[in-house]
């Protein structure tokens, strides 16, 4: 099976996880996913280069900025099929919604994004949403999760 077949494969289980509905068969698929990833090996720059549409060196660059993980000890450099899957499904992303102007911070955004909504307490707070559980925010539940020096920070610096 080829790399690019094995990407396809990570990124549609992926998909299919984040569509299931049932948090036990999301959690199989999110496992199958892990497992497929970790029995593949790794990928060489060089074919992560043809898999992203990227030069070798932009690869690289792309290890370096944290958003392709390398295999450590590793000569020459290969990339985890994981974080390729990842990186892929979020350039397809961005290439789909944007110009390749600023493709490496866009990449960056959405992979940022994502981390940030893949958290237990967002995914519990989706599921309360999903479910019609709403809970009134008042200030004291605010300074509880946010306390108002962050507040005012944030709002200073926005």
């Amino acid at each position: 099976m080829s790399t690019i077949e094995v990407v396809n494969d990570l990124i549609e289980l992926e998909r299919l996880a984040e569509l299931e509905p049932d948090a036990e068969r999301r959690l199989a698929l999110l496992g199958v996913h892990d497992h497929v990833a970790e029995r593949a090996r790794g990928a060489k720059v060089s074919d992560v280069a043809r898999v992203l549409n990227l030069s070798p060196p932009t690869v690289r660059a792309w290890i370096d900025a944290g958003v392709l993980e390398a295999i450590p000890d590793r000569t020459p450099a290969q990339v985890t099929l994981a974080s390729l899957a990842t990186a892929k499904r979020a350039l397809d992303d961005v290439r789909a919604h944007s110009s390749d102007r600023h493709l490496l911070a866009d990449v960056l955004r959405v992979l940022r994004d994502r981390a940030a909504l893949s958290g237990d307490d967002v995914t519990a707070g989706l599921e309360d949403l999903r479910s019609g559980r709403r809970t009134t925010l008042t200030p004291t539940k605010l300074d509880r999760l946010v306390p108002s020096t962050k507040r005012a920070r944030r709002s200073k610096s926005n």
